[in-house]
């Protein structure tokens, strides 16, 4: 259920995102794909067109990480103790989102080098456009 209304979605938008279309198995296989190397082309792809389409968005420089520093403070300014999620606490996760993506709105995704570099695009949007209200609906 949950593939076809992503299959859906893409096949809605294919034309302005300037993607080929696929059938639902290649989509599921990409979905499936669980290796580095041979890198899923489709993943590639459907993400560096997002990742360009986004870069149109106006954004705030690392809001997720200011949304998470904020929590921080919050959790200290009250008394409380810090709540982990799936085992990882603010601190743990603001030092591993540091240095990941910055610039990422400038980083070439270029086809014939496979979209190198796509991830850490993806993470730096992430980290650009998100909040801990998106990180919290999207965890529960």
């Amino acid at each position: 259920m949950c593939n076809s209304i992503y299959l859906t979605f893409f096949f809605f938008f294919r034309q302005p995102l300037h993607l080929s279309v696929f059938s639902l198995d290649e989509f599921e296989s990409s979905l499936r794909h669980s290796v580095v190397d041979p890198p899923c082309p489709l993943l590639a792809e459907i993400h560096s067109t997002l990742i360009y389409n986004l870069r149109t968005v106006s954004f705030v420089r690392h809001s997720a990480l200011l949304s998470l520093l904020k929590k921080k403070e919050d959790i200290e300014n009250n008394d409380d103790t810090e709540e982990s999620v799936f085992g990882i606490t603010v601190d743990r996760l603001v030092a591993a989102m540091a240095d990941v993506g910055n610039n990422w709105e400038r980083v070439p995704l270029r086809f014939a080098e496979g979209r190198e570099g796509w991830e850490d695009a993806l993470v730096g949007c992430l980290k650009d456009v998100c909040s801990i209200l998106v990180h919290f609906w999207a965890i529960y």
